[in-house]
């Protein structure tokens, strides 16, 4: 009977923290898990490796939540341990990143014509043909700004950069993507 009431009380307050700490972080995964596999699917060759990437990625940052600064943003703190598990990765892997399935950002909806479809994966290839021509810190700032929907400022913090050299990387890398779509070619 004792035992009953004392769990009808709620988290006693010793734990109190670890609980509202684990509801934070329940949000925080709602809030960011989609973006951060967005980016992760961009980088790596194929879905399921971004899908365990993007676990691990949460797994982390799980385990040191207690360490996140509730003064900095948490999409900053999420994306710099998403960039450095995908560091990781590429090093045990030596893969090419960049993979088709990240562009197209889900499964194609059924009600999509397969015409459309096959258009979409045209341009998808494009892309990601033109995108691996870029420099890895080209590619790295344009995924983390416009896949993973960040900031210049996010962006900087999480590359380790300032936000002016984020701003001149972008702008390079849009550039030299425009001038490969006007003149058609993947050089």
């Amino acid at each position: 009977m004792e035992m009953a009431i004392k769990r009808s009380e709620g988290p006693s307050t010793e734990s109190s923290n670890q609980y509202f700490e684990a509801r934070d972080f329940s949000e925080l995964y709602d809030e960011y898990f989609d973006r951060v596999n967005r980016y992760l699917r961009c980088r790596v060759r194929n879905s399921w490796d971004a899908d365990d990437l993007t676990t691990t990625v949460f797994l982390k940052a799980l385990e040191k939540f207690e360490q996140y600064s509730r003064t900095s943003p948490f999409a900053s703190w999420i994306f710099r341990i998403a960039h450095n598990t995908y560091v990781d990765f590429m090093r045990k892997n030596r893969e090419v990143p960049v993979d088709q399935e990240m562009f197209v950002g889900a499964e194609a909806d059924e009600t999509w014509q397969p015409e459309r479809l096959t258009l979409l994966n045209e341009d998808i290839r494009m892309l990601r043909d033109r995108l691996e021509l870029l420099t890895q810190d080209q590619r790295d700032v344009l995924t983390l700004r416009y896949f993973a929907d960040l900031k210049i400022s996010q962006v900087a913090e999480v590359l380790g950069k300032t936000e002016s050299s984020v701003k001149m990387i972008s702008y390079r890398a849009l550039h030299q993507l425009q001038r490969m779509y006007e003149r058609g070619d993947n050089q």
